[in-house]
């Protein structure tokens, strides 16, 4: 099915506010991320099969589940077999409730104190990170569920060591608090030393947890990069979010894992050809004019840095018949000018791939992240939350959209 084909079934006398229509109108513009939710599937089985059966898994879904949608990647997770998740804001937890799931959904930190039994009524497991988020949820009236975050060394938030023994005391003796479990990140998983270090700094936190009474806590340390490089610090829970994704790990770590990304392909399509002769000068991008000695052949894709690409060169290349064109100038908001001379059958209508296979090529997700110069952890999320989804393999409920 094409968008114009689904979009011709909906009727123009709906009110203009209607989701679905609104998603299938946003793909007559051409530009769309594919998703295959079956990656995500097999990325669960792989991170279980690092962890054990005896490790839960607590899915990260911040940032509107990296951009993919919190509501989509919860419920493709527990189908596969997650134990839980974590939420980056209250909102994200009620997506991930709109599910109708009932695993935990931990919250970290990320409200003022004073909300934090507000968000936990929303059916969440909030984050005691503080002193002041002690006085907090000791104050609450009603029953709340709380993990406590220490810090071991990355300096972000979290209790530190002179601070935690007291807050684990005093979150005992409340009747109307359940200290659900601990948990910490790491600052540098890249040097084994100081992720040893701080590794011990959080057993001591456990054990600090233990003889103030809290018995049976979920231990949790260990994100993606953690339970690929240190198998010794899974403890009893994990937190991954790049692995069951996918994305925003270094090429060697996505082979270890044996990992699929759920994000397999960004694409465009040319809705213009222009023909340029010697001595034009073109102003691409509101940039410095380009003057053309030879005559040159170009084609615009609505794809811009609105879409989660970037403005300021380098810009990369892009495949259209399975050849790769340089794009030019500087990327506009909606918009990418590409360089089409050497492809004189280039025609409107035709695929533009900014990322994913095109015959024999490839622009693999860290390919597209070298050319442009910005991380693949900050890619994946920015190219997901701006395009709309079309959905791809087996294991898709929907019939292909998604804004």
């Amino acid at each position: 099915m094409t968008a114009q084909t689904a979009f011709s079934a909906i009727d123009p006398g709906h009110n203009r506010t209607d989701c679905h229509r609104h998603d299938l109108a946003r793909l007559l513009r051409p530009s769309w991320a594919e998703l295959d939710f079956d990656a995500l599937g097999r990325n669960v089985a792989a991170t279980r099969s690092l962890v054990g059966p005896d490790v839960r898994i607590y899915f990260v879904c911040k940032g509107d589940g990296f951009g993919f949608g919190a509501a989509a990647v919860a419920k493709a997770a527990e189908r596969a077999g997650v134990d839980g998740f974590c939420a980056g804001s209250p909102d994200e937890v009620v997506s991930i409730r709109s599910t109708g799931t009932s695993l935990p959904v931990l919250l970290f930190a990320s409200t003022t104190p004073d909300d934090l039994p507000a968000a936990a009524r929303l059916g969440a497991t909030v984050t005691v990170q503080s002193l002041a988020d002690m006085d907090a949820v000791l104050a609450a009236g009603d029953r709340i569920e709380v993990f406590v975050e220490v810090d071991c060394g990355l300096g972000r938030y979290g209790l530190r060591p002179q601070q935690w023994q007291g807050v684990l005391q005093r979150l005992r003796t409340a009747d109307h608090v359940r200290v659900r479990g601990l948990y910490s990140h790491l600052s540098t998983p890249d040097d084994p030393d100081i992720s040893r270090q701080q590794a011990e700094l959080f057993r001591q936190a456990a054990a600090d947890a233990a003889a103030a009474g809290h018995d049976d806590l979920i231990l949790m340390l260990a994100s993606s990069r953690v339970v690929l490089a240190y198998p010794d610090m899974l403890f009893n829970a994990v937190d991954p979010g790049r692995l069951i994704y996918g994305g925003g790990l270094d090429e060697n770590w996505m082979e270890i894992g044996g990992l699929s990304p759920l994000l397999t392909a960004v694409k465009s399509r040319i809705i213009q050809v222009q023909e340029h002769p010697p001595g034009t000068v073109l102003g691409i991008g509101y940039g410095a004019p380009i003057a053309i000695e030879r005559g040159m052949r170009t084609a615009v894709a609505p794809i811009g840095f609105w879409d989660g690409l970037n403005h300021i060169p380098p810009l990369g290349e892009v495949l259209i018949r399975g050849r790769r064109c340089p794009v030019l100038g500087r990327r506009t908001f909606q918009h990418s000018v590409i360089d089409v001379t050497a492809l004189a059958e280039a025609a409107p209508g035709d695929e533009v791939v900014v990322l994913g296979r095109q015959g024999t090529e490839e622009i693999s997700i860290h390919d597209l992240a070298r050319a442009i110069g910005i991380t693949v952890i900050e890619l994946v999320p920015r190219l997901a939350r701006s395009l709309p989804h079309v959905y791809v393999g087996l294991g898709q409920e929907r019939d292909g959209w998604r804004g």
